[in-house]
């Protein structure tokens, strides 16, 4: 999924990109917040810090939770690693984008995605420089961010149903919009991409779903809190 360069129109990779960074200071913005209402925490001036999904009071739960930030993003590399080749388009592999957001919430676990995307194209080649805005929207405002709320919509009766439709969602959105910026640009023919794309997807949302939960039922019960 991840599109090289040279596969993207110039003016779409540039408008995408200019929205990527656009969205990366938007979440940074609201982790910054996060960070300083902490140290007010320090000073004993406030008792809870929310970001996102996660509120915890500073302190040891903090320390945790950045840590935990750490694993999630190591996690996602693992994930991405193995690709595979679709005929007529780029490649089809897990995202972890779900994982991601459950853990760390939805915009740390965007600039969790985002990093790891910088990083696969800067040091491993793995997607291209200026294809990084359109990797970003795929996989982590959509495959991560958005997927997060769908999480949250079908999650209040059955938490394992909530991460099968945001695993479901993340990973075939993400496709279609791939195969969409690939087909503005010309570089495939927008139909017969389509199957071979969205069919060979689909069966890696089901594995994203049974890798997702199994990794989330792992970091829960490091961490003590309830899998129901």
């Amino acid at each position: 999924m991840h599109i090289p360069d040279g596969f993207l129109n110039n003016n779409l990779a540039g408008g995408l990109l200019a929205g990527a960074l656009g969205m990366i200071g938007y979440c940074l913005n609201k982790i910054l917040k996060t960070i300083t209402v902490a140290v007010g925490i320090i000073a004993g001036n406030v008792s809870e810090v929310n970001l996102g999904s996660q509120s915890f009071g500073f302190s040891e739960n903090t320390s945790k939770y950045f840590q935990r930030l750490t694993l999630v993003a190591l996690w996602v590399f693992a994930f991405q690693m193995f690709n595979i080749p679709v005929k007529s388009a780029t490649s089809a592999h897990l995202i972890g984008g779900v994982f991601t957001a459950i853990l760390a919430g939805p915009f740390a676990g965007f600039i969790i995605m985002s990093f790891v995307l910088i990083i696969q194209s800067l040091f491993f080649s793995d997607g291209g420089v200026l294809a990084l805005g359109a990797n970003i929207l795929n996989m982590a405002f959509i495959g991560s961010f958005l997927s997060y709320y769908v999480y949250k919509a079908f999650s209040n009766k059955s938490r394992h149903f909530g991460v099968f439709a945001a695993c479901f969602f993340s990973v075939m959105a993400a496709s279609l919009a791939c195969l969409i910026e690939l087909g503005l640009s010309g570089s495939i023919v927008f139909s017969i991409a389509f199957k071979n794309m969205m069919s060979l997807h689909f069966g890696v949302s089901c594995l994203e779903t049974l890798i997702t939960l199994a990794l989330l039922k792992v970091f829960r019960s490091v961490n003590g809190e309830s899998n129901e």
